[in-house]
């Protein structure tokens, strides 16, 4: 890489350079939308932290979580079990709620456990599509305060801070409890078929205008009551279930902002799909939300010029299900994090906890050892930057955090030392070391080799088969040091 390339890069490590055909700042409203009256720097400055935060732990916990995967001896999923078997609110609420069990302190277990992981914020649910909130609304007495006697999203809340972290909130802007609820917006929006039977029988018509100002108040009140909310983690819209038809969104949008000026919030109150792999060429609009969320996936080549986190789970599910054993790797998810750090993007790690709130043991133990790789390469991974200008082999990825660069090798199982190509133009003098092994002994050259008209140059990197056998997890992270 030559230093003026780097240069440049120093300087813009906070700041997301605007894509092609990108909606320049500021942004005026319309019937759908609500204005951004800030300016690109204005918003370059109001998403710093977000961006070289990098890493942050995802928790779904609600009702769900007590039935474990099945109702009754019927596997039904997780999170999405009341839709999955088709149950209506009482029926499902009849079975929950005696399980639902949080013990004294679980909170601050999450917090521990994102900090040994190396995150730099959390995001829990405060209300999933279920409708059963996690914190003391004044709209329903379905909520875990009635339930309990305890404000789950003010104990997140604190045990967050106490770690420093920052803190985030996802929120359904479904609900298949409330009676006002009208899922017919979008016939194909998940609905519990025995839910709309139940209300056809009761003769309750459907009024979103009554749904969408419980909505407002359960959103007022979580930016209210628990302090600064850094982030709003919406879910979800889809077709015509949108926007300012389905949620009045752009009145919820300057709510959030007024009382929370420095809010964070994603794109998913207007239809958007983060498995449509279709939308990855598609420019944010910013009046939807300062980010997009692709799910369960990593994009192929990020998004460049745009704010992106992808959001993943370290076994199948969102919320706890015993049956759901097919846990991911620490490797993997290490691998996961490399991808985001060097395609521009965050990680958002999901765990499910248990009905008393404990995480699984095989899911903290994958996010303990990742802690271990983040103590020791994390510096190659916060406050990173993509850099594309550089011809890696496949497997390979890179990363730029201000002066210096980091590669991310493959995993690799050999007894041979490894080399590495890199065209000689796209890279200056450097030092190489594998960061934590000053013992391995990294060798580079300019060579020249036989081209297709004539010889071409190239840097030529040997890496020690020790690299890969001394790092955590198999995985080890190469600084470049640049000559001055």
């Amino acid at each position: 890489m030559h230093k003026l390339t780097q240069i440049a890069l120093m300087a813009v490590a906070a700041v997301l350079p605007l894509a092609p055909g990108q909606m320049e700042l500021p942004a005026a409203a319309d019937k759908n939308h609500a204005a951004v009256n800030e300016t690109q720097d204005e918003r370059d400055v109001r998403m710093a932290w977000w961006r070289k935060a990098k890493f942050g732990m995802f928790i779904h916990y609600g009702l769900y979580s007590g039935l474990a995967g099945e109702f009754k001896g019927q596997p039904g999923g997780a999170e999405w079990i009341q839709t999955n078997l088709g149950l209506d609110t009482d029926t499902y609420a009849a079975e929950a709620l005696p399980l639902f069990a949080p013990k004294p302190g679980c909170t601050d277990e999450w917090a521990e456990l994102a900090a040994a992981a190396g995150c730099r914020y959390m995001v829990l649910t405060s209300k999933h599509h279920d409708g059963f909130a996690l914190f003391g609304t004044s709209t329903s007495d379905y909520n875990s305060v009635q339930a309990v006697g305890r404000d789950i999203v003010k104990e997140f809340t604190a045990s967050a801070r106490r770690r420093g972290l920052n803190v985030g909130l996802y929120h359904s802007v479904i609900d298949w409890h409330h009676p006002s609820y009208d899922n017919t917006i979008c016939p194909d929006l998940c609905y519990p078929v025995n839910q709309a039977k139940m209300l056809a029988e009761k003769g309750i018509v459907r009024d979103q205008s009554a749904y969408q100002e419980y909505l407002h108040t359960q959103v007022r009140e979580l930016m209210t009551q628990y302090g600064t909310i850094d982030i709003m983690w919406w879910d979800y819209s889809q077709g015509a279930a949108e926007g300012e038809r389905a949620w009045k969104a752009p009145a919820l949008i300057n709510m959030c902002r007024e009382l929370n000026p420095a809010i964070i919030m994603n794109n998913r109150l207007y239809s958007f799909s983060g498995f449509d792999k279709s939308r990855d060429g598609v420019q944010l609009d910013l009046r939807c939300g300062d980010y997009t969320t692709p799910e369960k996936r990593l994009p192929e080549k990020g998004y460049p010029g745009i704010d992106w986190e992808a959001c993943m789970t370290v076994g199948d599910k969102w919320g706890y299900n015993r049956f759901d054993v097919n846990f991911k790797s620490p490797a993997v998810i290490i691998r996961q994090l490399q991808q985001c750090a060097a395609k521009g993007g965050n990680l958002l790690l999901n765990v499910g906890p248990k009905a008393d709130g404990s995480v699984p043991e095989p899911v903290a133990e994958v996010f303990r050892r990742v802690g271990k790789w983040m103590e020791l390469n994390g510096e190659s991974i916060y406050e990173s930057m993509p850099y594309y200008d550089i011809t890696l082999p496949e497997g390979w990825m890179c990363s730029v955090v201000y002066e210096d660069t980091f590669l991310f090798p493959p995993a690799l199982v050999t007894d041979n030392d490894v080399e590495l190509l890199i065209p000689a133009h796209e890279i200056d003098t450097v030092e190489p070391e594998v960061i934590g092994q000053p013992d391995c002994q990294v060798s580079v050259e300019r060579v020249e080799l036989p081209g297709k008209d004539e010889p071409r140059a190239f840097m030529k990197f040997v890496i020690p088969a020790s690299a890969w056998k001394n790092a955590v997890e198999g995985l080890p992270v190469i600084r470049l040091i640049y000559a001055h």
